[in-house]
Protein backbone atom coordinates (compact mmCIF):
# COMPACT_ATOMS: atom_id res chain seq x y z
CA UNK A 1 0.00 0.00 0.00
CA UNK A 2 0.57 3.70 -0.51
CA UNK A 3 3.26 4.64 2.51
CA UNK A 4 1.78 7.96 4.74
CA UNK A 5 4.92 9.78 3.15
CA UNK A 6 3.25 9.59 -0.38
CA UNK A 7 -0.70 9.76 0.58
CA UNK A 8 -1.55 12.17 3.41
CA UNK A 9 -3.53 10.86 6.45
CA UNK A 10 -5.46 12.66 9.49
CA UNK A 11 -4.98 8.77 10.89
CA UNK A 12 -3.00 5.76 10.00
CA UNK A 13 -2.86 4.29 13.15
CA UNK A 14 -3.52 0.29 14.32
CA UNK A 15 -6.81 -0.16 16.65
CA UNK A 16 -8.54 -2.67 18.64
CA UNK A 17 -12.08 -2.72 17.15
CA UNK A 18 -13.38 -2.52 20.51
CA UNK A 19 -12.53 0.77 20.00
CA UNK A 20 -13.85 1.61 16.65
CA UNK A 21 -17.57 0.43 17.90
CA UNK A 22 -19.63 1.85 20.31
CA UNK A 23 -20.60 -1.25 21.31
CA UNK A 24 -16.78 -2.10 21.99
CA UNK A 25 -17.05 -5.46 20.33
CA UNK A 26 -14.50 -7.03 18.84
CA UNK A 27 -11.22 -8.16 20.18
CA UNK A 28 -9.26 -8.19 16.51
CA UNK A 29 -6.99 -5.28 15.32
CA UNK A 30 -7.17 -3.23 12.46
CA UNK A 31 -5.71 -0.61 10.40
CA UNK A 32 -7.34 2.65 10.31
CA UNK A 33 -6.90 5.11 7.40
CA UNK A 34 -8.77 8.39 7.64
CA UNK A 35 -7.36 10.18 4.28
CA UNK A 36 -7.31 14.02 4.34
CA UNK A 37 -9.10 14.94 1.00
CA UNK A 38 -10.61 13.07 -1.90
CA UNK A 39 -7.50 13.09 -4.02
CA UNK A 40 -5.81 10.87 -0.84
CA UNK A 41 -8.99 8.92 -0.57
CA UNK A 42 -8.33 7.66 -4.46
CA UNK A 43 -4.42 7.00 -3.32
CA UNK A 44 -5.75 4.33 -0.91
CA UNK A 45 -8.05 2.81 -3.14
CA UNK A 46 -5.67 2.58 -5.85
CA UNK A 47 -3.02 0.86 -3.76
CA UNK A 48 -4.33 -1.21 -1.27
CA UNK A 49 -3.90 -4.91 -1.74
CA UNK A 50 -7.02 -6.15 0.10
CA UNK A 51 -10.64 -5.30 0.35
CA UNK A 52 -11.52 -2.22 2.54
CA UNK A 53 -13.55 -1.94 5.18
CA UNK A 54 -16.00 1.28 5.18
CA UNK A 55 -16.78 2.81 8.56
CA UNK A 56 -18.38 5.63 9.83
CA UNK A 57 -18.10 6.12 13.83
CA UNK A 58 -19.19 2.62 14.37
CA UNK A 59 -22.17 3.36 16.28
CA UNK A 60 -24.19 0.50 14.59
CA UNK A 61 -20.94 -1.74 13.88
CA UNK A 62 -19.87 -5.52 15.42
CA UNK A 63 -16.49 -5.32 15.05
CA UNK A 64 -13.90 -8.34 14.07
CA UNK A 65 -12.27 -10.77 16.14
CA UNK A 66 -10.09 -11.18 13.54
CA UNK A 67 -6.91 -8.90 12.67
CA UNK A 68 -5.71 -7.67 9.76
CA UNK A 69 -8.75 -5.85 8.41
CA UNK A 70 -7.99 -1.79 6.84
CA UNK A 71 -10.59 0.64 7.64
CA UNK A 72 -11.33 3.43 5.51
CA UNK A 73 -12.84 6.08 7.87
CA UNK A 74 -13.62 9.73 6.38
CA UNK A 75 -12.67 12.17 9.34
CA UNK A 76 -15.15 14.37 10.69
CA UNK A 77 -12.88 17.74 10.07
CA UNK A 78 -11.94 19.20 6.86
CA UNK A 79 -12.97 18.34 3.28
CA UNK A 80 -15.28 15.27 4.06
CA UNK A 81 -17.18 17.64 6.81
CA UNK A 82 -17.39 20.23 4.61
CA UNK A 83 -21.11 22.68 4.86
CA UNK A 84 -21.47 24.65 1.52
CA UNK A 85 -24.36 26.43 1.23
CA UNK A 86 -26.31 26.41 -2.44
CA UNK A 87 -30.05 27.90 -3.19
CA UNK A 88 -33.67 27.37 -2.22
CA UNK A 89 -32.63 25.63 1.08
CA UNK A 90 -30.15 22.77 -0.43
CA UNK A 91 -26.43 22.62 1.04
CA UNK A 92 -23.57 19.92 -0.13
CA UNK A 93 -22.33 18.02 2.81
CA UNK A 94 -19.07 15.70 3.31
CA UNK A 95 -20.33 12.56 4.32
CA UNK A 96 -17.95 12.42 7.60
CA UNK A 97 -19.67 15.16 9.74
CA UNK A 98 -21.82 14.03 12.79
CA UNK A 99 -25.55 13.56 11.21
CA UNK A 100 -26.53 15.93 15.15
CA UNK A 101 -24.17 18.07 14.39
CA UNK A 102 -25.12 19.19 11.03
CA UNK A 103 -28.57 19.34 11.88
CA UNK A 104 -27.49 21.98 14.88
CA UNK A 105 -25.27 24.02 11.95
CA UNK A 106 -27.87 24.22 9.61
CA UNK A 107 -30.74 25.39 12.12
CA UNK A 108 -28.19 27.90 13.33
CA UNK A 109 -28.37 29.16 9.43
CA UNK A 110 -32.58 29.23 9.81
CA UNK A 111 -32.66 25.60 8.40
CA UNK A 112 -34.03 22.20 9.20
CA UNK A 113 -37.07 20.43 9.85
CA UNK A 114 -35.37 17.37 10.58
CA UNK A 115 -35.09 17.63 14.37
CA UNK A 116 -36.21 13.95 14.66
CA UNK A 117 -32.73 12.59 13.54
CA UNK A 118 -30.53 14.89 15.82
CA UNK A 119 -30.55 12.30 18.37
CA UNK A 120 -29.35 9.60 16.24
CA UNK A 121 -25.43 9.25 16.52
CA UNK A 122 -22.94 8.73 14.05
CA UNK A 123 -21.50 10.03 10.85
CA UNK A 124 -23.86 11.63 7.58
CA UNK A 125 -22.22 8.80 5.23
CA UNK A 126 -23.68 6.30 7.63
CA UNK A 127 -26.87 7.72 8.45
CA UNK A 128 -27.34 7.61 4.67
CA UNK A 129 -26.17 3.98 4.40
CA UNK A 130 -29.08 3.33 6.22
CA UNK A 131 -31.81 5.80 5.59
CA UNK A 132 -31.13 6.39 9.21
CA UNK A 133 -34.41 7.42 10.52
CA UNK A 134 -36.80 8.06 13.70
CA UNK A 135 -40.31 8.95 14.76
CA UNK A 136 -41.59 8.91 11.47
CA UNK A 137 -38.77 10.55 9.93
CA UNK A 138 -36.18 9.30 7.41
CA UNK A 139 -32.66 10.57 6.11
CA UNK A 140 -33.84 9.89 2.86
CA UNK A 141 -36.50 12.45 2.79
CA UNK A 142 -33.44 15.16 2.45
CA UNK A 143 -31.18 13.44 0.12
CA UNK A 144 -31.46 15.16 -3.49
CA UNK A 145 -28.06 13.86 -4.53
CA UNK A 146 -25.05 11.88 -3.38
CA UNK A 147 -22.00 10.55 -4.69
CA UNK A 148 -18.81 9.10 -3.94
CA UNK A 149 -16.33 6.08 -5.04
CA UNK A 150 -16.15 2.20 -5.14
CA UNK A 151 -13.95 0.56 -3.36
CA UNK A 152 -12.89 -2.13 -5.41
CA UNK A 153 -12.18 -0.12 -8.44
CA UNK A 154 -12.08 3.80 -7.82
CA UNK A 155 -14.90 4.10 -10.00
CA UNK A 156 -16.83 7.17 -9.34
CA UNK A 157 -20.37 6.40 -7.99
CA UNK A 158 -22.91 8.77 -8.11
CA UNK A 159 -27.12 8.81 -7.53
CA UNK A 160 -29.95 11.26 -8.23
CA UNK A 161 -33.41 11.51 -6.40
CA UNK A 162 -35.40 10.23 -9.22
CA UNK A 163 -33.35 6.44 -9.21
CA UNK A 164 -34.99 5.87 -5.74
CA UNK A 165 -33.75 2.56 -4.39
CA UNK A 166 -34.86 3.96 -0.49
CA UNK A 167 -36.59 1.46 1.99
CA UNK A 168 -36.62 1.09 5.78
CA UNK A 169 -33.48 1.14 7.22
CA UNK A 170 -31.71 0.28 3.49
CA UNK A 171 -30.26 2.85 1.13
CA UNK A 172 -29.46 2.82 -2.55
CA UNK A 173 -25.61 2.38 -1.72
CA UNK A 174 -24.21 -0.44 -2.62
CA UNK A 175 -21.91 -1.94 0.20
CA UNK A 176 -18.35 -1.64 -2.04
CA UNK A 177 -19.27 1.80 -1.83
CA UNK A 178 -18.22 4.94 0.10
CA UNK A 179 -20.38 8.36 0.17
CA UNK A 180 -17.80 11.67 0.11
CA UNK A 181 -20.91 13.82 -0.65
CA UNK A 182 -24.55 14.40 -0.68
CA UNK A 183 -26.71 17.17 -1.67
CA UNK A 184 -29.52 17.44 0.95
CA UNK A 185 -32.39 20.19 1.09
CA UNK A 186 -33.97 21.84 3.91
CA UNK A 187 -36.89 24.00 5.08
CA UNK A 188 -36.40 27.40 6.03
CA UNK A 189 -37.39 27.49 9.86
CA UNK A 190 -37.37 29.76 12.76
CA UNK A 191 -33.93 29.46 13.97
CA UNK A 192 -34.61 29.45 17.79
CA UNK A 193 -37.40 27.09 17.70
CA UNK A 194 -35.60 24.59 15.68
CA UNK A 195 -32.50 24.67 18.48
CA UNK A 196 -35.53 23.86 20.92
CA UNK A 197 -36.39 21.29 19.03
CA UNK A 198 -33.37 19.71 18.25
CA UNK A 199 -32.48 20.09 22.25
CA UNK A 200 -35.31 18.67 23.27
CA UNK A 201 -34.85 15.33 21.30
CA UNK A 202 -31.81 14.88 22.26
CA UNK A 203 -33.17 15.00 25.57
CA UNK A 204 -35.50 12.51 24.81
CA UNK A 205 -33.45 10.29 23.41
CA UNK A 206 -30.87 10.20 26.81
CA UNK A 207 -34.17 9.43 28.42
CA UNK A 208 -34.75 6.87 26.40
CA UNK A 209 -31.93 4.66 25.99
CA UNK A 210 -30.86 2.17 28.26
CA UNK A 211 -27.97 2.44 30.24
CA UNK A 212 -24.50 1.28 29.17
CA UNK A 213 -22.55 0.77 25.89
CA UNK A 214 -24.74 -0.14 22.79
CA UNK A 215 -24.73 -0.07 19.05
CA UNK A 216 -28.87 1.24 18.80
CA UNK A 217 -31.45 -0.57 18.26
CA UNK A 218 -30.75 -4.37 17.36
CA UNK A 219 -33.61 -5.35 14.77
CA UNK A 220 -35.68 -3.87 12.76
CA UNK A 221 -39.61 -3.95 13.34
CA UNK A 222 -41.17 -6.36 11.31
CA UNK A 223 -43.92 -4.28 10.15
CA UNK A 224 -44.75 -0.35 12.27
CA UNK A 225 -47.95 -2.40 13.76
CA UNK A 226 -45.44 -5.18 15.19
CA UNK A 227 -42.11 -3.43 16.95
CA UNK A 228 -39.07 -5.93 17.25
CA UNK A 229 -39.17 -5.00 20.74
CA UNK A 230 -42.56 -6.00 21.67
CA UNK A 231 -41.70 -9.62 20.16
CA UNK A 232 -38.46 -10.21 21.88
CA UNK A 233 -40.09 -9.21 25.62
CA UNK A 234 -42.77 -11.74 24.40
CA UNK A 235 -40.23 -14.21 23.45
CA UNK A 236 -38.39 -13.76 27.21
CA UNK A 237 -35.18 -11.94 25.65
CA UNK A 238 -34.95 -9.57 28.25
CA UNK A 239 -32.04 -10.55 30.67
CA UNK A 240 -30.00 -13.07 28.37
CA UNK A 241 -26.21 -12.67 28.49
CA UNK A 242 -23.63 -13.89 26.34
CA UNK A 243 -19.95 -12.76 27.58
CA UNK A 244 -20.21 -8.41 28.23
CA UNK A 245 -23.13 -8.84 25.87
CA UNK A 246 -26.63 -8.81 27.58
CA UNK A 247 -30.46 -7.64 26.24
CA UNK A 248 -31.61 -4.56 28.67
CA UNK A 249 -33.93 -5.31 31.29
CA UNK A 250 -35.30 -2.14 30.13
CA UNK A 251 -35.84 -2.63 26.29
CA UNK A 252 -35.36 -6.28 24.72
CA UNK A 253 -34.51 -4.75 21.66
CA UNK A 254 -31.64 -3.34 23.05
CA UNK A 255 -28.23 -5.04 23.63
CA UNK A 256 -25.74 -3.51 26.21
CA UNK A 257 -22.40 -4.20 27.13
CA UNK A 258 -22.99 -2.86 30.77
CA UNK A 259 -18.97 -1.29 31.86
CA UNK A 260 -17.70 -0.96 28.47
CA UNK A 261 -15.11 -3.78 28.75
CA UNK A 262 -13.91 -5.05 25.37
CA UNK A 263 -15.76 -8.15 23.99
CA UNK A 264 -16.10 -10.31 21.40
CA UNK A 265 -17.82 -10.41 18.24
CA UNK A 266 -18.69 -13.76 18.48
CA UNK A 267 -20.11 -13.55 21.82
CA UNK A 268 -22.49 -10.88 20.22
CA UNK A 269 -23.46 -13.19 17.42
CA UNK A 270 -24.71 -15.65 19.57
CA UNK A 271 -26.87 -13.54 21.64
CA UNK A 272 -28.70 -12.09 18.29
CA UNK A 273 -29.16 -15.61 17.16
CA UNK A 274 -30.53 -16.48 20.25
CA UNK A 275 -32.59 -13.74 20.28
CA UNK A 276 -33.81 -14.36 16.87
CA UNK A 277 -34.40 -17.85 17.48
CA UNK A 278 -36.47 -17.01 20.96
CA UNK A 279 -38.66 -14.87 18.57
CA UNK A 280 -39.03 -17.29 15.71
CA UNK A 281 -40.01 -20.14 18.40
CA UNK A 282 -42.97 -17.34 20.35
CA UNK A 283 -44.13 -15.64 17.57
CA UNK A 284 -43.27 -17.63 14.19
CA UNK A 285 -41.50 -14.26 12.98
CA UNK A 286 -38.06 -14.14 11.41
CA UNK A 287 -36.24 -10.99 12.88
CA UNK A 288 -33.38 -8.81 10.64
CA UNK A 289 -30.55 -7.36 12.14
CA UNK A 290 -30.31 -2.85 11.54
CA UNK A 291 -26.80 -3.76 12.60
CA UNK A 292 -23.78 -4.21 10.44
CA UNK A 293 -21.39 -7.18 11.22
CA UNK A 294 -17.89 -6.83 9.89
CA UNK A 295 -17.14 -10.34 9.41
Amino acid sequence: MTSPTQTAFLDDSIQPWSSLCSLRAGLGMARVLEPVDLAALRAVIASCPQPLCVLGRGTNVVGSDDDGLVVLRLPARGDFAAITRLEDGCFEVGAGIGLSRLLAALAKQGFGGAAALSGIPGALGGALAMNAGARGQEISANVLAMQGLDCRIGREWRWTEGEGGWGYRTSPIPPEVIVTQATLRFDQVRRKEELDRISAERARRRKVTPAGFSAGSVFRNPAPELPAGRLLEQAGCKGMREGVFAVSEAHANWIVNANGTPGAAADCRRLADRMVEAVVRRSGVTLHSEWRWVT
